[in-house]
C-alpha cells in the first residue's frame, strides 16, 4: 500500500513510543444497536461480551510497527462512539504482503491505587 494513501485515508494510532502510524482500524459493533422492550434499542456492546465474539484489529504497514511488541498499550485516536481509546497488542498476524493485523484487546489496566 502506498504510505501517502494511508496516511491520508487512514486512522491514527498512537504507539506506546509516541510515534503516530496509519492504518485500517475495527472494532467489531461498536456503535451496534438491537431492538429493545417497548420499540426502544439497547447498545449491543452492553448486553454481550464484544471481545468474546471477534477482536478489534489495527491493519497497518509491517515497516510502521517495527519495535511494538506484544503487550504493548497503543492508543486509537477516534472518537469514544467510533472505538477509541487505549488498547493492548494481542498478536500480529502478517499477510506476507508488507501488511500485518494487530490483534488488540481492551487496556483494563487500573491506574488509580488499590487500598
Amino acid at each position: 500500500m502506498d504510505a501517502v494513501l494511508v496516511s491520508r485515508l487512514g486512522d491514527e494510532v498512537t504507539l506506546a513510543d509516541g510515534r503516530p502510524v496509519f492504518g485500517a482500524f475495527a472494532s467489531p459493533f461498536v456503535g451496534a444497536e438491537i431492538g429493545g422492550a417497548r420499540g426502544g434499542s439497547v447498545k449491543l456492546g452492553a448486553t454481550i461480551n464484544a471481545d468474546a465474539v471477534l477482536e478489534p484489529t489495527f491493519t497497518v504497514r509491517v515497516v510502521d510497527m517495527i519495535g511494538v511488541k506484544k503487550d504493548d498499550v497503543l492508543t486509537v485516536q477516534l472518537s469514544t462512539e467510533d472505538g477509541g481509546g487505549q488498547y493492548k497488542v494481542v498478536r500480529f498476524k502478517p499477510d506476507g504482503a508488507g501488511m500485518v493485523d494487530v490483534v488488540l484487546s481492551v487496556n483494563n489496566e487500573r491506574t488509580d491505587d488499590i487500598t
